[in-house]
């Protein structure tokens, strides 16, 4: 066996797919005929090549890759769900609201979630709902909220300024998610209508 100079793994791995050509895959292959070592990794990589390439299966879904991924990543505090409490609601707010508030067409409801508040502004148009908002707390960047209910789902992501504003949904009942990296607050029942 010849232990002097072996192959680097980036030249067997080239040649496991094919991709040595001319004088260097020559020398390779002198090497090759003298090292076991070397032979023995260049089969390996031939097998796991031919295994990748033969493989039918379907990419896992992105959400799934994301969870095993925090899984292991040890960089990563576990997210804490957060379910979050109505605090305000112009619905239900009187007079004593004050003059601002006399010819609104939007409902405003705010809710705390221990850390941070979530407002939101809601609009009717056309039997379809506009849900906007602000999420009040440092640390929104990269965040994404999302709605769901009956009638499907749909999300955005979070402004610089922590603000967002989702697709119109049709009245009905929903639940919105804001996902942050650190925590994610959750408005379990939420009746939009006219």
């Amino acid at each position: 066996m010849n232990t002097s100079a072996h192959i680097s793994l980036e030249t067997l791995a080239d040649m496991a797919e094919n991709r040595v050509a001319g004088a260097a895959l020559d020398s390779a292959l002198g090497h090759l005929a003298t090292c076991s070592a070397c032979d023995d990794t260049l089969s390996r990589l031939r097998h796991l090549v031919l295994t990748m390439k033969s493989d039918r299966a379907a990419d896992a879904p992105r959400d799934v890759l994301v969870s095993a991924i925090n899984i292991f990543s040890p960089s990563q505090s576990p997210l804490r769900r957060v379910v979050a409490i109505l605090t305000f609601d112009s619905r239900s707010a009187g007079p004593a609201f004050g003059m601002r508030s006399l010819h609104t067409s939007s409902r405003q409801m705010l809710y705390s979630a221990q850390e941070a508040d979530v407002d939101l502004r809601i609009t009717v148009q056309n039997d379809e709902c506009i849900v906007a908002g602000q999420i009040i707390r440092d640390g929104c960047a990269g965040g994404v909220v999302e709605i769901s209910g009956a009638s499907g789902s749909s999300e955005t992501s979070l402004n610089d300024l922590c603000e967002f504003t989702l697709p119109a949904v049709p009245i009905g009942s929903y639940s919105i998610t804001v996902t942050m990296l650190d925590v994610e607050i959750v408005i379990p029942e939420l009746e939009l209508k006219g």
